[in-house]
């Protein structure tokens, strides 16, 4: 691990529709990485954003009766008001249609057609391509791709439409060795493996040219050869990385996250790995700029076994899971249920029920433990204590997993800690041991022991999980300001420091009606404040306890 900057971003959405859930799982874990980065102490900027020309986007615009700048001020305002209910922290949102964007652009198109292959070649050039056009896609279709008979997209299910045009190329084919070098030797870096070997297959069957212009479509950047044509998404929209930093006038946050020597990262989805692997390093080193040095494709989400649809009505609505249950749970079960990067399947069962395993009952109850005892057995302060040293340190473990994008392995290491705690409040029965005045001392220690391990917890589960992590600083009478690097060591909660008001985390919820939010549990930002727990009754047994206690 190094003090090397991360500039980490998602892809930048398409305005055809609304959000849907797979923008916010990437979305999800670029902001978690991000603030795992900077809980320790380094820098990290993110961007996202969203892609707003092309013939689809003149389409929807013109059947909607809009004009067509109208339309993406509507959507993209769509995809900011759900990343702040998810508490998506960005640096920048760039938008395909800001100015600062099309500068930029223009400036790597005047750098790129100047640009010359290493035989000498112009790495831009005139030429007519004929093909199958699917307007849908915005792309021509190679013969083997299609549905016969008739020529269907197989993504649109819609006929294609043979179509000649002359467009300038980029001369991909010219970089495809020194691709295989940059990649092979993870100076470009792709994870997981299996899609490192899947762009190393698409290099072993050749690399063909492709087309970076458009003459058919109006809604884009013009040419300045040829204004009639547009700049296709190739230049237009994958710039984007470089223009958000203000590329454009080399900007000192250009300067720092791009051309400097940090992580220029993508997370991006395994659809798209071919164009930002191949494509868009190829033009950054033909125009003489760094070039991205680590990408990660994570997998796609089924529902219930089946392919995502909106036609069938097989959707994930994220705006209707926050409703339900918060943007907390949200954030929690898409990084704790599937490894990042492969495919795994939504269930309306296993959301809920991990809500109530892992949420309510081990990581709820143990707060709810813990303070709850501390507000019987300390008079609600935290106790005094001699350990000021930590005994059994997990938050190497945890941050290695972060790094890795392996959020499902680090949320699991803090989950072991979590169940470690609840499993020695039973073997420690302080319930017990608050009976003995001879113990006092060693009840304390104990108390502050599992008071300041579930501040720990609070502190490592913030990348995911920021508002619990707040309102469990709120309880243990901490401010409810974001982690700081210095927040990590043990011993930060002061003796004699009153806790806060205790209140549910995460309550039960039942597995029915899925469409319907939880008053309770809507934004996991329960008001009501329990009625205070009568103290303790004197056991019958020694293995039963008051449910204040439990």
């Amino acid at each position: 691990m190094t003090d090397r900057t991360l500039y980490v971003t998602t892809p930048i959405y398409y305005v055809n529709d609304v959000p849907h859930v797979g923008h916010a799982y990437t979305t999800i874990a670029a902001d978690a990485l991000t603030r795992a980065r900077r809980l320790q102490g380094r820098d990290a900027f993110m961007l996202t954003g969203t892609d707003e020309h092309g013939q689809n986007i003149e389409r929807i615009a013109r059947e909607k009766g809009i004009p067509a700048q109208r339309h993406c001020d509507e959507i993209s305002a769509v995809f900011r008001r759900l990343w702040e209910r998810l508490d998506i922290r960005y640096d920048r949102f760039i938008r395909t249609t800001d100015v600062l964007h099309k500068r930029g652009v223009l400036k790597l198109w005047d750098r790129l057609v100047r640009a010359q292959t290493a035989d000498g070649q112009d790495a831009v050039y005139r030429a007519t391509y004929a093909g199958w056009y699917c307007p849908r896609c915005e792309a021509f279709k190679d013969e083997d791709e299609l549905k016969q008979p008739g020529n269907v997209c197989p993504d649109h299910e819609r006929t294609c439409e043979w179509t000649e045009e002359e467009n300038f190329f980029f001369r991909l084919s010219a970089y495809a060795a020194w691709l295989r070098t940059e990649i092979t030797s993870d100076r470009i870096l792709i994870r997981p493996d299996v899609r490192r070997n899947e762009v190393l297959a698409v290099l072993d069957q050749g690399l063909k040219d492709f087309s970076v212009s458009r003459a058919r479509v109006k809604w884009g950047i013009p040419v300045p050869e040829q204004p009639d044509h547009v700049l296709y998404v190739w230049v237009d929209a994958l710039s984007n990385y470089v223009t958000a930093l203000g590329y454009a006038d080399d900007a000192p946050e250009y300067r720092k996250y791009w051309a400097g020597d940090g992580e220029r990262m993508h997370l991006i989805g395994k659809e798209i790995i071919r164009f930002h692997c191949l494509y868009w390093p190829a033009m950054l080193h033909a125009a003489g700029l760094p070039v991205p040095n680590r990408f990660f494709a994570h997998g796609w989400l089924t529902k219930d076994a089946k392919k995502l649809s909106k036609t069938t009505g097989n959707v994930i609505d994220p705006d209707a899971l926050v409703d339900r249950l918060g943007s907390d749970v949200v954030r929690y079960f898409f990084l704790r249920e599937g490894s990042f990067g492969q495919d795994w399947d939504f269930t309306d069962a296993a959301f809920v029920g991990r809500y109530n395993a892992d949420l309510a009952n081990d990581l709820g109850n143990l707060v709810s433990r813990a303070l709850t005892m501390v507000r019987n057995y300390c008079g609600g302060r935290v106790p005094r204590t001699n350990e000021r040293s930590d005994p059994s340190p997990r938050g190497d473990a945890v941050f290695e997993k972060y790094e890795t994008l392996d959020f499902s392995g680090a949320l699991a290491e803090i989950w072991a800690l979590v169940s470690q705690l609840n499993q020695r409040i039973v073997t420690f029965e302080p319930w017990v041991v608050a009976k003995d005045p001879s113990r006092r001392q060693e009840l304390d220690s104990f108390l502050y022991t599992v008071l300041e391990r579930v501040r720990q917890v609070a502190v490592f589960i913030s990348p995911v999980m920021p508002r619990a992590t707040s309102r469990i600083f709120r309880m243990l009478g901490l401010p409810e300001a974001d982690p700081r690097p210095e927040d990590l060591a043990w011993g930060r909660l002061e003796p004699g420091t009153s806790l806060g008001t205790i209140e549910p985390l995460f309550p039960r919820v039942e597995k029915a009606a899925p469409a319907a939010a939880s008053a309770q549990t809507k934004e996991n930002t329960v008001s009501e404040t329990p009625a205070p727990s009568p103290a303790p009754a004197p056991a019958a047994a020694g293995d039963k306890i008051d449910i204040a206690d439990f």
